[in-house]
């Protein structure tokens, strides 16, 4: 809703088209000093954004202007560009020209109020840099206020609006004579607990000027987020320390994963099979960057599809080209390994598929409270590979084989701590101290602003520990296929026999189970006919970002398997138990054990690191480092063998 010092009129009949014109001149060119509203939201709106988006308004002298949106696109983020198609991001650049920019001329024609309840994602996320610098340089001073620190999906209680699953954020900015662009403004920050009732009460008692505040960071791009009273923001951040990183595999189709081969072999022979063109694009799901018409360059790596360079359409293969993947926390399924049947393959993940490689998960987009700050995957990750939420990945090997640490990282770290330092060890330090839930306990208020920093020791002996400890964390989290050695023996993850904390099969699984219950009492779960122990409940509760790992996994092996559907290939699943999940199911529970096993030495060893001396980002500089500054230094390395194919596209 727009206040202005003009009377509002009744509503009238459409307008002829120089009503229209004269409408437009006033929406233009009339001072509006206040914009209040709920904008609607819809992600992947290009092409709505109207002149926002596109450019040009209806006015003679405005014809040709570029799209105001672009003034929030900041360089090398054009992979993140999506993003900003979202209506309530359009809504918000129209009120802040409308209010701020569109009526210079006139009288405290740049003054105003803009409040607006919408999506949280421009809080924090990549995309939304340029929109957070805008605000700090245009406002003179601003309130936010986390409507859903709940994150994604809360429980309906909670929530402001019943139906609206996303977090929610109140933004109210204002722009008062005299503001000085040159300074970021002011921005307070707040957060909303409770259920919906309780919200409400706090929100009436709310004033802009109590003590309930607390002051975002003020870098002109950091996100709108309580800025850190601890020393966090001093620590480097993973980002920094393994500079290339890529969101995970995204096919935006669920039936091209499958936790058993044979799955994907029967979608894709009834796939292949159909005959008539409508039913087998509805099998497939096609959209704008994979259909049945497309074809793409294979994907590196023996074990995907040779012919991605004919269209599905004359595909006769009868059985895919399958290949491991690291679907969930934890959870190895299989994916369809052909480029197109996949939006976003991430081709460079695909070629950085080597012996050695881990790829470091993260949640980079979404703030969690549970579970260990980091996952580990030896297979590569979907794109929702941490908790079902996005994330991102960073891989400790280019696709060429070397380190992907920033330039001069070991020699700075060995000259500050006063130890030698292998590219290894500074992966095994990371997981030694972040992979564990003592770390987000630890640093839960700073992790209200997503994004891992790494506090890194001074102390030789503790770093030695810590890197101990991450060896054996990595060897877990990859279920034995790296960093093995002594005590570590390559794909087996199981305790040794005899050892009374050795999970067992104790009642084998001879149908599809239904139903998953915890024993407490027997230390046991029962899945379906059949049981595993002993399981402690530690281990079964297990959480990644507030996500049950075992849950999770017997999710989608259950008789009805969970997610989502968008194709009636989604429909085609397992008939029988699989042997192999006992094997696989077994393999989990150990590792859980064991990682639940080594939190007390991490967690003692994270208090050691905070009390005694930390190496500081200036410390590291000093030292040499050169951390990245531009879309360049974060680039893939590629050798001649695994260099990504250029073939565009094409179409039949």
């Amino acid at each position: 809703m727009a206040h202005s010092h003009r009377t509002a009129t009744p509503p009238r009949p459409p307008p002829a088209p120089a009503s229209r014109r004269r409408a437009n001149e006033i929406k233009a060119r009339t001072n509006v000093t206040v914009v209040i509203g709920n904008p609607p939201y819809a992600e992947l709106a290009n092409g709505v954004g109207g002149w926002v988006e596109n450019g040009g308004l209806e006015l003679k002298n405005k014809k040709g202007n570029k799209p105001i949106l672009d003034d929030w696109i900041v360089p090398g983020m054009g992979k993140f560009t999506a993003k900003l198609k979202n209506l309530y991001v359009f809504f918000w650049r129209w009120a802040t020209w409308k209010v701020w920019e569109s009526t210079p001329a006139a009288a405290d024609g740049n003054l105003g109020v803009i409040a607006f309840i919408t999506t949280s994602g421009y809080l924090t996320g990549p995309a939304f840099e340029g929109m957070r610098a805008y605000l700090r340089r245009y406002a003179s001073e601003g309130w936010i206020i986390d409507c859903t620190p709940e994150g994604q999906t809360p429980d309906i209680p909670t929530r402001i609006f019943p139906g609206v699953r996303q977090p929610l954020a109140i933004g109210i900015f204002v722009r008062r004579a005299g503001t000085d662009n040159t300074t970021p403004a002011r921005i307070r920050h707040r957060v909303l607990g409770g259920r919906r009732a309780d919200k409400f009460a706090a929100l009436a008692a709310t004033q802009l000027d109590d003590d309930g505040w607390r002051d975002c960071r003020t870098d002109w791009t950091a996100p709108l987020t309580p800025a850190s009273t601890s020393q966090w923001d001093t620590y480097p951040a993973l980002g920094d320390l393994l500079p290339w990183y890529s969101p995970g595999v995204f096919p935006t189709r669920a039936w091209v994963y499958a936790p058993s081969r044979g799955v994907l072999e029967r979608r894709w022979s009834q796939l292949i099979g159909e005959g008539d063109r409508e039913r087998k694009a509805k099998l497939f799901k096609e959209g704008r960057d994979a259909h049945l018409k497309k074809t793409k360059p294979r994907l590196p790596g023996d074990d995907t599809s040779r012919t991605a360079g004919k269209p599905l359409l004359q595909e006769t293969a009868t059985k895919p080209a399958t290949a491991r993947v690291g679907y969930r926390a934890f959870d190895r399924q299989w994916v369809v390994a052909d480029p197109r049947v996949m939006d976003m393959p991430r081709r460079d993940l695909w070629a950085a598929r080597q012996p050695g490689q881990v790829f470091v998960v993260e949640q980079h987009r979404h703030s969690f409270q549970t579970g260990p700050g980091l996952t580990f995957s030896a297979l590569i990750p979907d794109f929702d590979h941490f908790n079902g939420r996005g994330g991102r990945v960073l891989p400790f090997l280019h696709p060429d084989g070397t380190p992907n640490l920033t330039r001069g990282l070991t020699t700075a770290l060995a000259h500050c701590i006063g130890t030698e330092v292998a590219a290894e060890d500074v992966l095994a330090y990371v997981a030694g101290v972040v992979a564990h839930p003592a770390f987000v306990e630890t640093f839960a208020d700073e992790l209200t602003t997503p994004g891992i920093r790494i506090p890194v020791t001074k102390d030789a002996g503790i770093w030695t520990r810590a890197v101990d400890l991450g060896r054996q964390v990595l060897w877990l989290h990859t279920y034995g296929h790296c960093f093995t050695g002594e005590g570590r023996p390559a794909g087996d993850v199981r305790l040794p026999v005899g050892d009374p904390q050795r999970p067992l099969c104790q009642k084998p699984v001879m149908a599809l189970p239904e139903m998953l219950v915890y024993v407490e009492d027997r230390q046991a779960i029962v899945m379906g006919d059949g049981e595993f122990g002993p399981v402690t409940r530690k281990v079964w509760d297990y959480a990644v970002g507030g996500r049950n790992v075992i849950k999770s996994w017997f999710d989608y092996r259950k008789k009805e398997p969970g997610g989502r559907r968008s194709s009636p290939l989604d429909d085609v699943n397992a008939t029988e138990w699989d042997p192999d999940w006992t094997g696989e199911f077994l393999d989990l529970l150990s590792v859980l054990t064991r990682l639940v096993g080594l939190e007390p030495q991490q967690a003692e060893t994270l208090e050691f690191i905070l009390t005694g001396g930390v190496v500081m980002l200036n410390d590291l500089t000093a030292a040499g480092v050169r951390w990245p500054q531009s879309t360049a230094d974060r680039k893939p390395y590629h050798s001649l063998d695994s260099v990504a194919d250029d073939r565009g596209d094409t179409l039949l």
